[in-house]
């Protein structure tokens, strides 16, 4: 593990952004998932409190990086600077509430050949089933956003698409109240960031043109849009309607369907001790083999 600044760039690796003590503790959890199932998988931990990183988590994360232009309440605002920070080449930002229950070789090996920047738009529910995100279809709507998917995506460093993209977010974002005020009427004006909308909002400047969305490459399932599109009813929490099940192996079942692709969860009360601690053990099981 390395929190020296990075000078010459791996090929490769995944890149959690984390800012607060909850968010460690997934972000952890995330990066022993992504080992389980790529074994000799990089993972960058980039965050403003290094130091409050838990000790018995720096084991799994290859590099430990400080924010380099200081830090914004929201964590997702300080997306930006990823750009600037990572350490490698070709990076798969992940949100840190989820969890990697797949090999990502040969989506890799197609994002590095295809794509400067590439959103994975495909998400379905814990059935498996495809979700319709009402929410931004909204916008879609009414203002023609391209609608985006934050929680996973790729880009490559050093192209002039990854640096335009970038630099308009580091504008954006620090200034999202302004810049959803600016391109939304009163009343489809969120109250709250959503890195959802502002990454619909950049896509659609920078990327227009671009085939940035490739529906084979990573699908997920998305529990914060199964809420959200109201395939459970409606409740505050999906944490509050479904059961969640833990089993050897770092397997996760949500009801009695087993995830098997790639679970963006949302929820803080989603990762229970037990669910991290499987996560660990099975981690430093295969580490040895």
């Amino acid at each position: 593990m390395s929190n020296e600044l990075v000078v010459e760039k791996e090929d490769k690796g995944y890149l959690i952004l984390a800012m607060q003590d909850f968010e460690y503790e997934q972000a952890a959890a995330l990066a022993y998932s992504i080992k389980i199932h790529n074994k000799d998988a990089s993972v960058a931990i980039v965050t403003n409190y290094m130091d409050r990183i838990p000790h018995h988590h720096h084991d799994v994360f290859d590099y430990m990086i400080d924010l380099p232009y200081g830090s914004n309440e929201t964590t997702g605002t300080n997306e930006w600077q990823l750009y600037w920070c990572t350490p490698y080449i070709h990076s798969m930002v992940i949100n840190c509430s989820s969890l990697v229950k797949e090999n990502h070789d040969s989506a890799w090996e197609y994002l590095i050949d295809h794509h400067d920047i590439c959103f994975f738009p495909h998400s379905t529910d814990f059935k498996g089933n495809a979700l319709v995100n009402k929410k931004l279809n909204v916008l879609w709507a009414e203002y023609r956003f391209n609608t985006v998917h934050s929680n996973m995506y790729y880009f490559k460093h050093d192209t002039d698409v990854a640096l335009a993209y970038f630099k308009l977010a580091d504008v954006f974002m620090q200034n999202w109240r302004e810049v959803f005020a600016h391109y939304f009427k009163e009343q489809h004006k969120p109250a709250h960031y959503s890195n959802d909308i502002m990454h619909s909002i950049i896509n659609t400047i920078v990327l227009h043109d671009e085939v940035l969305q490739n529906k084979k490459v990573i699908e997920t399932v998305n529990m914060p849009i199964t809420l959200s599109d109201g395939v459970i009813g409606i409740w505050d929490k999906w944490t509050d309607r479904l059961n969640v099940w833990s089993s050897k192996g770092a397997k996760v079942k949500i009801q009695n369907f087993a995830m098997s692709t790639n679970l963006y969860y949302g929820e803080q009360e989603f990762l229970t001790e037990e669910i991290l601690n499987e996560h660990r053990d099975t981690y430093r099981i295969t580490a040895k083999r």
